[in-house]
């Protein structure tokens, strides 16, 4: 049987995941190509995320991701509908912090990042998830 290298490299499609995971991923895009280019709007971030509440969580959020990783975080362009492996990443952190489901969060990272690390990026990412809800409801 021979092995498949795209099963190595395969990540999601952004047109056919899940609301949160793609709403998560086009905001960090939104994010980093607006501040480029000086045109970021609070207001444009909070019609993707919902709240003003959660702009700001989101941005918490992503500063404790920055401070955290290993190296720069890695973010396909917006035309581009697979994620990055971080955005993959990033989005199922947050999945799994909106099911209050530490283990699997833990053990998505555990061999990454530091415990004080993992705490902080915990408490950001269930509270970007908290204020993502508080909308939906």
């Amino acid at each position: 049987m021979a092995y498949d290298i795209t099963m190595l490299t395969y990540t999601p499609d952004l047109r056919y995941i899940d609301h949160s995971r793609a709403r998560i991923v086009c905001a960090m895009r939104y994010s980093h190509i607006a501040k480029a280019r000086k045109c970021y709007s609070a207001g444009t971030l909070a019609n993707r995320l919902g709240s003003m509440d959660a702009v700001k969580s989101f941005h918490v959020f992503m500063d404790e991701a920055g401070r955290a990783w290993p190296e720069p975080i890695s973010l396909n362009p917006p035309c581009q509908p697979a994620f990055s492996y971080d955005e993959m990443l990033l989005a199922d952190l947050c999945i799994a912090a909106a099911r209050n489901d530490r283990t699997p969060f833990e053990q998505m990272i555990e061999d990454m990042l530091a415990p004080s690390a993992r705490n902080a990026l915990w408490a950001a990412s269930t509270r970007l998830m908290r204020n993502i809800a508080a909308v939906a409801r």
